[in-house]
């Protein structure tokens, strides 16, 4: 009987720990396929790179942008194609991993969620939300970057959504 007492014990404790730890995920994050992590800071984008990369809607110096495309997606493989993008980005491993970039014009600069990837044949299907602020924090329209690191993978596209648009 003490046995069975032990083994449910030690059951129930280990149930428990998963309940309360996520079995390795972080609070507020959930794991997601491929080791996708989005990359927040440290990151500086390249003036040169931002100039040419404008997104429709985004307000610049010049005024609304009404002529770049919606979007852009980017995927990474190579070192220097990272260092045409950025001045300052965490380190990739390029054997084992790559980056996919999306810019998008939107009103928030909140922290984008990934939600879901998917890899459908060679295209990468990556849905993802604007986090929930109580604050009024919108600004002017600008182009806003998830920029995503993840397993390498043989792919020839990714898209993205963005399944709340206004947060």
């Amino acid at each position: 009987m003490k046995k069975l007492f032990i083994r449910a014990l030690s059951v129930c404790i280990l149930v428990l720990l998963c309940a309360f730890t996520g079995c390795g995920a972080t609070k507020g994050e959930e794991m997601l396929p491929f080791n996708a992590k989005a990359i927040g800071s440290p990151l500086v984008f390249r003036e040169d790179f931002l100039k040419a990369n404008r997104t429709y809607g985004a307000y610049w110096d010049e005024g609304e942008d009404r002529t770049s495309p919606k979007f852009r997606t980017f995927i990474i493989t190579e070192k220097f194609r990272l260092d045409e993008i950025f001045s300052v980005c965490p380190e990739i491993d390029f054997e084992n991993e790559m980056v996919v970039m999306y810019a998008y014009t939107h009103i928030y600069g909140r922290e984008r969620i990934i939600t879901s990837i998917i890899l459908d044949n060679k295209n990468l299907k990556i849905e993802f939300k604007i986090a929930e602020n109580e604050k009024n924090d919108a600004s002017v329209p600008q182009t806003r970057f998830l920029v995503i690191k993840l397993d390498k993978l043989d792919i020839d596209t990714a898209e993205f959504t963005l399944l709340n648009p206004w947060g």
